[in-house]
C-alpha cells in the first residue's frame, strides 16, 4: 500500500506539478513585459473576456430551458429534448464551428445557396454561436441534476398558500434551483474561457487568448511567449474552477420533505411551456443541423461549388488509416492511465494516510487547467533531459491521460462513497488480506466507474485538439489535428468525411460503454455515461 502510495504520488508530481510549474518560469522578465504589453495580447484578453461572458450568459439560459423541459411532466416532446440535447457532449470540440461554416458562411448552404444571402459568420458572433451550442448541455446536465433533487411537494405548498403556478415556478422553484443555476455557469465559464477549437475554426480575426498561445508556438515558434500567454489564461480559469468547487463540490440538491409522497408537479403555466417548447425546439434545430451539415459535406463533390454526390471522400478517409490508427491507440492508453490512476487516487485517498489532502489536490488541479496550458507545459517539460518524450506517442498519451483524471478521480470516490466499510470489515474478518481485499471486493464492485472513466476519458482524447496540436511530430499526428489543418485549407468535404468517421467511432464507442455498463448491472452514481 505504502509502495503504491508514493509511486502515485510521484507520478502527479512529475505529470501535473512539474509542467505547470515548467509554463510559469520559464518565461523571462522581460518576456513576460513585452507579452503583456502587447496590443494583440491585450486585445486577445478583451476579446476572450467578452466573449466568455457573452457565451455563458446564453448557454447557461438554454441548459435552463432544456432542463426545465426534461424534467416536467406536462412539456410536450421532453424525451426528445432530453436526448438531442446533450448530442453536442459527443462532438469533436471543432465540429460545431465547421458544421456552420458549412451551412451558414459566405458559401453556406443556407445562407448563400439557398436564402441569396452574404453573410461572414467568421468573427465574434460566429464564435459565440458555436460556443453557445457547443457549450449548453454541460449547464443543462448540471441544472437537470438539481432540478430532478426539488420535491414537488415544496411547489403543491405553495399553491396550497395562494401562490398561482407562475409564482410558485418563480419563487420556490427558481431559489431552489438557484446554486445549481450558478454552478453551471462557473464550469460553462471555465469550458468557454479555455475553448481552443471552436475559436481556432471560426474566430477569425477576432484574436482570443487559447489561439494566441497557438498562434505564439506555431506560427512565431516563440515558446516563452506562449508560456506567458497560457499562464495569463490560468489565472481567471483557477479562480473559476476554485468557485465551482465550493459551490457544487459534494453538495446534494435535495429538498427536505419529511415523509416520502407520491405528489405530482404542479401544472406549467401555457405561456412558459409553450415558450420553453419553442425554444427548445429551435435550439434542437441549430444541432441536427451541426450532424446534418458535416454528413453531408461528405457526400458531395466540392461544398459549394459542386454539389454533385460522390464516395471519394469516404474513400480517401482510408489514405488516412495511419492518423485514425495513432488516434485510436493513443485514446485507448490514455483512456487506461486515465481510468486506472484514478481509481488508484481515489481508493488511497479513501484510507487514513498522510497527505491525502495534497493527493485530492493534485487529482483535480488538471482541471482547471486550460488544454493549451497543459500542451506548452508538457511540450517545455518533456522537450529535454532529464525526461524526454518528445517525438514519441507518449508525451501525448500522458497528456491526455493525466489532464482528464480529474473526472475518473471524482466518478470513483463517489463510486466509493457508496460502499459501506461494513462490507470490507467483513472480508477482513474472513481473513482477506489487502491484495484479496483489492481484487475480490474493490475491482469488482468499481468496474463500472473503471469503465465510464475510460469510455469518457478515451472520447475526449481521440477528438481532441487543444492538447495534441502542439505536439505534432511525425508517426504521431492525430486525425483531429488533420481534419483541422483540412478547415484551415478549406478542404471542407474531405475533413467533413474525416470528421464523421471520427463521429462514428465515438457512438460506437458510447453504444458499447452503454451495453457493457446493462451487462454489468445498474449504473452506479459517479458514472458519467
Amino acid at each position: 500500500m505504502l509502495l503504491l502510495y508514493v509511486a502515485t504520488l510521484c507520478a502527479l508530481l512529475v505529470f501535473v506539478v512539474y509542467p505547470t510549474l515548467k509554463v510559469l518560469s520559464t518565461p523571462s522578465w522581460d518576456n513576460v513585459v513585452e507579452v503583456l504589453t502587447s496590443g494583440r495580447t491585450l486585445q486577445a484578453a478583451r476579446n476572450s473576456a467578452v466573449i466568455t461572458l457573452l457565451s455563458t450568459t446564453s448557454a447557461t439560459l438554454l441548459g435552463l430551458f432544456f432542463a426545465f423541459a426534461s424534467t416536467r411532466r406536462d412539456i410536450p416532446f421532453r424525451n426528445i429534448f432530453r436526448v438531442i440535447g446533450v448530442l453536442p457532449l459527443f462532438a469533436p470540440p471543432f465540429m460545431v464551428a465547421f458544421a456552420y461554416i458549412l451551412v451558414f458562411g459566405r458559401q453556406g448552404l443556407i445562407t448563400y445557396h439557398i436564402l441569396g444571402l452574404d453573410v461572414n459568420i467568421f468573427g465574434w458572433h460566429g464564435l459565440w454561436l458555436a460556443q453557445t451550442i457547443g457549450m449548453f448541455p454541460l449547464a443543462s446536465v448540471i441544472i437537470r441534476g438539481v432540478l430532478e433533487g426539488i420535491h414537488p411537494s415544496t411547489e403543491q405548498a405553495a399553491l396550497t398558500l395562494g401562490a398561482s403556478e407562475t409564482a410558485a415556478l418563480r419563487t420556490v422553484l427558481v431559489p431552489l434551483a438557484l446554486p445549481g443555476i450558478i454552478g453551471a455557469m462557473l464550469v460553462v465559464a471555465i469550458t468557454v474561457l479555455a475553448d481552443f477549437g471552436n475559436a481556432a475554426v471560426i474566430a477569425g480575426n477576432y484574436p482570443v487568448l487559447a489561439t494566441e498561445a497557438w498562434l505564439r508556438m506555431d506560427g512565431l515558434g516563440d515558446l516563452q511567449g506562449a508560456a506567458v500567454i497560457v499562464s495569463v489564461l490560468m489565472i481567471p480559469a483557477v479562480a473559476l474552477f476554485g468557485a465551482s468547487r465550493a459551490l457544487l463540490g459534494g453538495r446534494v440538491f435535495t429538498t427536505v420533505t419529511g415523509r416520502g409522497a407520491d405528489v405530482d408537479q404542479i401544472a406549467t403555466p401555457a405561456i412558459i411551456k409553450w415558450s420553453v417548447v419553442v425554444i427548445c425546439s429551435l435550439t434542437c434545430a441549430l444541432v441536427l443541423i451541426v450532424y446534418v451539415g458535416i454528413l453531408l459535406a461528405g457526400m458531395v463533390n466540392k461544398w459549394g461549388s459542386d454539389w454533385s454526390l460522390t464516395f471519394r471522400h469516404w474513400l480517401e478517409v482510408a489514405s488516412y488509416a495511419d492518423e485514425l490508427s495513432v488516434s485510436i491507440k493513443i485514446g485507448i492508453i490514455s483512456g487506461l492511465v486515465t481510468a486506472l490512476i484514478g481509481q488508484i487516487i481515489a481508493f488511497l485517498h479513501s484510507r487514513s494516510l498522510w497527505f491525502r489532502g495534497a493527493l485530492d489536490f493534485l487529482a483535480v488541479l488538471p482541471g482547471a487547467l486550460p488544454g493549451v496550458f497543459i500542451g506548452v507545459g508538457f511540450v517545455l517539460a518533456f522537450n529535454a533531459p532529464p525526461i524526454e518524450l518528445a517525438g514519441t506517442i507518449w508525451i501525448v498519451v500522458f497528456a491526455l491521460g493525466f489532464w482528464h483524471l480529474p473526472q475518473a478521480y471524482q466518478a470513483t470516490k463517489a463510486a466509493l462513497g457508496q460502499i459501506h466499510r461494513s462490507i470490507e470489515e467483513s472480508a477482513r474478518d474472513l481473513g482477506a488480506s489487502e491484495v484479496r481485499l483489492i481484487t475480490d471486493v474493490y475491482m469488482p464492485l468499481l468496474s463500472r466507474s473503471l469503465l465510464a472513466s475510460f469510455i469518457q476519458s478515451f472520447i475526449r482524447s481521440v477528438s481532441n485538439v487543444s492538447v495534441v496540436v502542439f505536439m505534432i511530430a511525425p508517426g504521431q499526428i492525430l486525425v483531429s489535428a488533420v481534419i483541422l489543418r483540412m478547415i484551415g485549407s478549406s478542404n471542407w468535404s474531405a475533413g467533413a468525411a474525416l470528421a464523421t468517421v471520427l463521429l462514428a467511432i465515438t457512438f460506437m464507442c458510447v453504444g458499447v460503454a452503454e451495453a457493457a455498463i446493462r451487462w454489468l448491472g445498474a449504473p452506479a452514481r459517479g458514472s458519467q455515461l
